[in-house]
């Protein structure tokens, strides 16, 4: 839902865009676009947004081809996690950036993935107080229909490092996790929830479908 609308159909803005959910509704703030005249004429319509809300920031250009594609490029998003809290029960805090210089999409079916996730100034919510754990990334490409993540510890307590594999509906996660953090009773007991004590902290592995 977009309101207090300027500029034209072309190049404009909505003061206000709320995108309601099954279970509430997130606040995007204002919304700008830009629809390239060219664009239509060689029927790849292309769009261009810019969403802003506080620290909340979106900005890509989407463009439709007559095949039915979705091409997205040059996404860049970056929020809160909070955010995330709002559909995933994660006691977890700092935040989050999706930095992808092409995404394209055909039938529900991922075609092209490039670019990477960041968590920063990462923090475990703790019923005791937050345990700051560091900044990572989570480098993102798809092969042969399967999607491929390295994760990486640029720094921080918690040194996080391992692969991501998506295949189809399959999922894949193999992670190492070592580093002062490890030793905090709280999040070590969360993490004995999912991963496997190790001499140097926590082996996990977690397989599965959705």
């Amino acid at each position: 839902m977009l309101a207090a609308f300027s500029g034209s159909f072309w190049t404009g803005e909505a003061a206000r865009g709320v995108w309601r959910l099954d279970d509430g509704a997130l606040i995007l703030g204002r919304v700008n676009w830009h629809l390239s005249p060219l664009s239509l004429v060689l029927l790849r319509p292309t769009v261009t947004i810019e969403v802003a809300w506080g620290g909340q920031q979106l900005t890509g250009a989407f463009t439709r081809n007559l095949s039915g594609t979705v091409v997205i490029k040059n996404f860049y998003a970056r929020f809160d996690s909070g955010l995330i809290r709002q559909f995933l029960p994660l006691y977890i805090g700092g935040r989050a950036i999706a930095d992808f210089s092409e995404i394209a999409v055909a039938s529900d079916k991922l075609l092209a993935l490039d670019g990477k996730l960041l968590w920063k100034n990462a923090v475990w919510a703790a019923a005791a107080g937050d345990v700051p754990l560091g900044d990572y990334q989570l480098r993102l490409s798809n092969d042969n229909n399967k999607v491929q993540g390295q994760v990486t510890t640029l720094l921080g307590t918690l040194i996080v490092t391992g692969d991501v594999v998506v295949a189809e509906n399959n999922y894949e996660i193999d992670l190492d996790l070592s580093g002062p953090a490890t030793t905090d009773p709280e999040l070590s007991g969360a993490l004995q929830l999912l991963a496997a004590p190790t001499p140097t902290g926590f082996d996990m592995v977690i397989e599965g479908s959705f």
